[in-house]
């Protein structure tokens, strides 16, 4: 992908949406920054687990969503941290916690439930995601350049 303002995708699997977190994580350069917005079940970890396989090479049952300790790192032919901020309280443990460190660090950061941080956060790309059907959903990328 080149230069972004905003692109929407149609997703109708959860193959498709793996798939296309897969294209996106190949192509991401690093340090690249993500933040993921959506309902419980959109599609974000799905995706996720694509990135990863993408960015980094790694198979998806090595990818869950890290709830309850906040960060996973996933070592491959990139690093990505996967933050999961749906149990932070507010943003200022995200700073406190020291994990914006982690934007510097070379690899890929992608954070899952980022309303508590994100007027806090460096310029990123911003992926929603919206249920459009009952297996359907609308992801829409838009922010800094891939």
């Amino acid at each position: 992908m080149s230069r972004l303002s905003k692109q929407e995708f149609i997703t109708k699997t959860p193959e498709e949406t793996f798939e296309l977190g897969q294209k996106i994580g190949a192509e991401l350069p690093l340090n690249s920054l993500i933040t993921l917005y959506g309902d419980l079940g959109a599609g974000k970890t799905t995706f996720i687990k694509g990135l990863v396989s993408g960015a980094a090479g790694l198979p998806p049952h090595e990818v869950s969503s890290p709830t309850f300790n906040y960060l996973n790192i996933y070592s491959g032919k990139q690093t990505l941290y996967h933050f999961d901020l749906y149990r932070l309280k507010n943003g200022e443990e995200f700073f406190l916690m020291g994990f914006d460190e982690y934007f510097s660090m070379p690899g890929i950061c992608c954070i899952e439930w980022p309303e508590t941080i994100a007027a806090k956060l460096p310029p990123c790309v911003s992926i929603h995601f919206n249920y459009s059907g009952e297996n359907e959903r609308s992801i829409v990328i838009s922010g800094a350049s891939l």
